[in-house]
């Protein structure tokens, strides 16, 4: 597409130009953007970042694949700027890169694939009201720059520092537009239940941010406001188990959204988190038949869904959720009408972008 070539790029240390207009357009040929313009990285800028964290420049945060680029400190703190963070934001996609750099999330993968997957951050915990994150009304759109600003930045430094550029190393087939930016935080007033950090093993008082690597939200309409428990746990399973989506091939985790209306609607009847895990775990299925229409995975692939069913009994149910600790349940939106408004969020089957919970560290 033009950009200047990554090995290139890492040489780079300051660019010069006479004006802000050259300026801007020299980064666009640099190929330092996504495509959507930046804050630009001026001295003055990055070093308000650095003297707010405190920490060496040069110091390695984590080795950026598929270029294997490394993230220094100082590195970050460029590609936060350009994504119009303020310092205090910077914490938290530091705590999201950890979590990104498991092992289990595969990075290289995520980064790479011809799938859709793009890294999703979900904000939990007081850093939420603290920071000014969006966890109502619009919560996947604009609006927010706390949401904008560290989805963006993320963003960025995949772009920059790790190489995952569009149609180069980054060969999804679609994508989706969670690849400009893809973080959205947990509503905390109007959540009946537990955060989601801590369903994950972490204080409920502690601010963390989870990521995950999945598909576009698919929109749910639930009668929540009208509907029984019943049948609003029926219209979600049948939404979330369709036979394209690649957890529901091949298993995996993925994430349900359920807005404050449900959720509150929900726990009114005597429905826990836990309860509503259950009740999709045994509802969210497919016949054997209607999925061997799909011949994405064959009998031979290791994921193939015999080892749950017999694929030889058409009429036997596939499940989606192979074990409970797949399903991420947020609650997060806005209140709504009575339509009850849900979002599915289908992972990377088996093949990573599993979902990781760091706890976010601020300087002291």
């Amino acid at each position: 597409m033009g950009y200047l070539p990554l090995e290139e790029l890492a040489k780079l240390d300051v660019i010069e130009a006479g004006d802000y207009e050259t300026a801007v357009e020299e980064i666009y040929r640099l190929g330092w953007t996504d495509g959507l313009p930046v804050i630009l990285p001026t001295p003055r800028l990055v070093q308000k970042i650095l003297d707010y964290l405190g920490r060496d420049p040069q110091q390695v945060i984590g080795i950026i694949p598929p270029y294997q680029g490394g993230a220094t400190v100082e590195k970050i703190a460029v590609n936060c700027v350009m994504a119009g963070c303020l310092p205090e934001y910077v914490p938290v996609v530091l705590a999201a890169l950890r979590a990104m750099l498991t092992d289990r999330f595969n990075l290289n993968g995520v980064q790479a694939t011809t799938h859709c997957a793009a890294p999703l951050l979900i904000v939990s915990g007081p850093v939420v009201g603290r920071l000014g994150f969006n966890s109502r009304d619009n919560v996947f759109a604009g609006g927010c720059r706390a949401n904008a600003a560290v989805g963006r930045a993320i963003r960025l430094i995949l772009w920059n520092i790790g190489g995952g550029r569009a149609g180069e190393l980054d060969k999804a087939v679609l994508g989706h537009p969670g690849k400009w930016s893809h973080c959205i935080a947990e509503e905390k007033e109007w959540n009946p239940w537990r955060p989601l950090h801590a369903d994950r093993g972490f204080d409920s008082a502690e601010s963390c941010v989870t990521v995950f690597a999945g598909e576009a939200p698919h929109h749910i309409m639930t009668g929540g406001g009208y509907s029984t428990p019943d049948k609003i746990l029926t219209v979600l399973a049948d939404s979330m188990a369709t036979v394209g989506n690649s957890t529901m091939q091949a298993g995996g985790d993925m994430v349900l959204v359920i807005g404050p209306l449900v959720a509150r609607h929900l726990a009114d009847k005597g429905y826990s988190k836990s309860d509503v895990r259950e009740a999709l775990i045994e509802r969210a299925r497919k016949p054997a038949g209607l999925m061997k229409a799909n011949e994405y995975l064959g009998e031979s692939h290791p994921f193939h869904f015999s080892r749950f069913t017999d694929p030889k009994d058409d009429a036997a149910l596939v499940p989606l959720i192979r074990r409970p600790e797949n399903l991420l349940i947020v609650v997060a939106g806005g209140w709504g009408s009575g339509s009850g408004i849900c979002a599915f969020i289908p992972g990377w089957g088996q093949h990573g972008g599993f979902a990781e919970t760091e706890k976010i560290d601020f300087p002291q």
